[in-house]
C-alpha cells in the first residue's frame, strides 16, 4: 500500500508517521540526483539545538538547492532554491547534503530572528562544526540578502563572544559604568608567556570576568583546563569572577555587582605585572 509524500514521490506503509529522515529523502528524490539538501533541516539532523528554534521554520521543512536552470519549484514541505553556486555535496547515508558552513548560512539567511541566528552560529563554532573563517567566507561569497544577522553574529565571534549573553557583554558593562574593562584581551607575562584571554579585564585592578558555558566548557578535560587557567591567573595576581552564560543572561545585575565588588576590594593594591593587548576587532 502506498501514499504520496510529494509530487512524484510515494512511500510504503502510509499508516506510519513520516520521520524527518523520510521527509529529507523525499525532498532529495523530488529534486533529482544533482540536488543538495541544506538549511535548518540538515542542522537539526546533526543535532544542533539552536536549529530547532521556531524561527528556523517548520521542523520537517526541507531546503533543496538545485542548479539555476533546473525545472523544479517549491512544493509542499520542500523549499527549492535555484543557485549558480551549487555546493559540492557530501554523502550522509543516501542523502546529498551541503557542507556545514553553507547549511548554516542558508538557514541564517532565511531567519528573521537575530538572537536565533546568534545562537546557531555560536553553537556551530563552539562545537567546532565549522570555523568562523569558513562561515565568514560563505557569507561574503554567497547571497547577500538576509545575511546581516549572520554578519553581526560573526563580528561578535571574532571579538571573542561564544554565546548570546556574551555578545551583550559590552552593553551590560557600559550600563553599570564598567566600560573601562577591556574585552577579550590577550594577557601575557612580562617575559612574553601567554597567560589568559578572559572575556573582560580591568587592567587597573587585575579583575577578570570569565563566562564559562557548562555545555561546551565543562566536559572533564575542559573543566580541568578551566581550573588550570584559573590557577595560573590567580597565581599571577588576577582576581577571577566566573559566571555562566545563563546566569549572565538571567541575573546580570548580580554578576556585574560581583565584578564591582572585586574591583573595589582590589583598589589601592598594585596592578598585576602583566602585558595586556586588546583584542583586534
Amino acid at each position: 500500500m502506498f501514499s504520496r509524500l510529494i509530487y512524484g514521490v510515494h512511500r510504503f506503509e502510509p499508516r506510519h508517521t513520516v520521520s524527518p529522515a523520510q521527509y529529507l529523502a523525499g525532498a532529495q528524490l523530488y529534486g533529482g540526483p544533482e540536488s543538495v539538501l541544506s538549511g535548518a533541516a540538515i542542522l537539526r539532523r546533526r543535532g544542533l539545538k539552536a536549529a530547532f528554534r521556531p524561527a528556523f521554520g517548520l521542523e520537517n521543512e526541507a531546503l533543496l538547492l538545485v542548479d539555476h536552470v533546473a525545472r523544479r519549484s517549491s512544493r509542499d514541505f520542500v523549499v527549492v532554491e535555484r543557485t549558480r553556486s551549487l555546493p559540492v555535496a557530501r554523502n550522509d547515508g543516501l542523502l546529498r547534503v551541503a557542507p556545514m558552513y553553507r547549511a548554516v548560512l542558508d538557514a541564517c539567511r532565511r531567519c528573521t530572528d537575530e538572537e536565533a541566528v546568534q545562537a546557531l552560529i555560536f553553537e556551530v563554532v563552539q562545537r567546532r562544526l565549522a570555523s568562523p573563517e569558513a562561515l565568514n567566507d560563505e557569507r561574503i561569497k554567497g547571497q547577500k540578502r538576509g545575511s546581516r544577522f549572520a554578519r553581526l553574529a560573526l563580528e561578535a565571534v571574532f571579538a571573542g563572544a561564544r554565546s548570546v549573553p556574551e555578545a551583550r557583554l559590552p552593553e551590560l558593562l557600559d550600563a553599570v559604568g564598567l566600560s573601562r574593562m577591556v574585552l577579550n584581551p590577550q594577557i601575557h607575562l612580562l617575559d612574553g608567556t601567554f597567560l589568559a584571554c578572559p572575556d573582560a579585564y580591568d587592567p587597573a585592578t587585575g579583575v577578570a570576568l570569565e563566562i564559562d558555558s557548562r555545555e561546551y566548557h565543562f566536559g572533564v578535560e575542559s573543566w580541568e583546563a578551566t581550573m588550570r587557567r584559573h590557577a595560573r591567573m590567580t597565581a599571577h595576581g588576577l582576581s577571577v569572577i566566573h559566571a555562566s552564560p545563563r546566569r549572565l543572561d538571567g541575573d546580570h545585575e548580580a554578576v556585574l555587582d560581583e565584578v564591582w565588588t572585586a574591583i573595589r576590594s582590589a583598589a589601592g593594591r598594585p596592578a598585576p605585572s602583566v602585558l595586556v593587548t586588546p583584542c583586534a576587532r
